[in-house]
């Protein structure tokens, strides 16, 4: 139950996951190679008001209990390659999004701007000053 329960939670924050730019300031967060620490929760884009985001967390709260979502979490508990996990994942999220949008598709606005505030991030990170090896083409 608590493995079910960290993987519940683990797959939930990855939903949101946002890669915002650096505050200012002097203790700037970890970037790339922090392995360390549990995962944040999705953080509200700031296109995104109050009380729809309270609604959109209410409302994956409660897609948790819906039977795709506890199938392919536990298709994902199976996983045991690199690839199957990350495709594991991956289902977990597209069956989340499916059932958040069946109670209440005015929510897709959500879905988007967390979309584009990730591809945002990530667009930063090209080229990056990360560790080395990562890149295929250093190979």
């Amino acid at each position: 139950m608590k493995t079910t329960l960290a993987l519940l939670l683990a797959l939930i924050s990855s939903v949101g996951l946002i890669a915002q730019d650096a505050p200012k300031g002097d203790n700037p967060p970890a970037k790339k190679g922090d392995k360390g620490g549990k995962k944040q929760g999705p953080q509200r884009p700031e296109s995104v008001d109050e009380a729809t985001w309270k609604k959109f967390l209410e409302a994956s709260k409660a897609a948790q209990s819906d039977d795709a979502v506890k199938a392919a979490k536990a298709k994902a508990a199976e996983a045991k390659t690199e690839d199957e996990k990350k495709a594991a994942v991956r289902a977990v999220m597209e069956a989340t999004k499916a059932a958040v949008l069946k109670a209440d598709p005015s929510l897709e606005s959500v879905f988007k701007a967390l979309e584009e505030a990730r591809a945002k991030g990530k667009g930063g990170d090209k080229g990056g000053k990360g560790k080395g090896g990562k890149k295929p083409e250093a190979k």
